[in-house]
């Protein structure tokens, strides 16, 4: 069988394919259709629109935070049409705003000392870079020592400390090292003093470090070896 030959059967094979498929064919054709024109729409008209919606949203309602005005932040103010930090999060998820909202309303949330309501927001915003991350995962370290749940929000500090790395963050082995030792679990809070110690000794948070060592090695037992 030649070239030419060949090409003729296999076009035969794909009319026949096609006409005993011809329904089923159409129909996954107006599917694929429907879900590229689906994405265009979402990513070139829908979301540009819920980003400005958004944006517009959260800059009235961002100067309430900055001045502690956390009941507006929370529940808005109709009468100035301000929308809660809430109801933009909720609203608008999927957009930067929306998620800056979750941000701004976890950390209203903690200041009135509604615990739970701040680490479900808090947990809707996420951000690993060395400035912004350790502040974030120290906020939700708040909400479990406000629950009460001392040994993960020791876990969380030391997080917090170890992804930033630097003087800004070195209070966080401090604050990972005090409940640690409210938590009972001393060995670790040592290392967490010892840690400040020797990497941030220059700090404020580091020069009491050596006290700290001292008070827990004499409670450990340690000091009489």
């Amino acid at each position: 069988m030649n070239i030419k030959e060949s090409y003729q059967l296999l076009q035969a094979r794909i009319k026949n394919f096609y006409e005993v498929n011809k329904k089923h064919v159409q129909i996954v054709g107006f599917a694929t259709l429907a879900i590229v024109g689906g994405m265009i729409y979402w990513f070139n008209f829908y979301m540009p629109s819920q980003e400005k919606e958004a944006s517009v949203k959260f800059a009235k309602m961002y100067h309430y935070f900055k001045t502690d005005s956390f009941d507006i932040v929370l529940k808005g103010d109709k009468k100035n049409k301000i929308t809660s930090a809430v109801d933009i999060a909720d609203d608008y998820c999927f957009t930067k705003k929306g998620k800056e909202a979750a941000l701004v309303a976890g950390l209203s949330y903690l200041k009135k000392a509604e615990y739970k309501k701040g680490l479900d927001y808090l947990d809707k915003f996420s951000a690993n870079d060395a400035l912004l991350g350790p502040s974030i995962i120290a906020a939700k370290a708040a909400c479990k020592s406000g629950l009460g749940e001392l040994e993960k929000a020791a876990s969380l500090y030391e997080k917090a400390a170890r992804l930033g790395d630097n003087e800004y963050t070195s209070i966080y082995f401090q604050k990972a090292g005090v409940h640690y030792e409210l938590s009972k679990n001393y060995s670790a809070a040592l290392a967490c003093y010892e840690e400040l110690d020797n990497k941030y000794g220059t700090t404020r948070e580091g020069q009491d470090a050596e006290k700290y060592i001292y008070r827990l090695k004499g409670l450990m037992g340690e000091l009489n070896k």
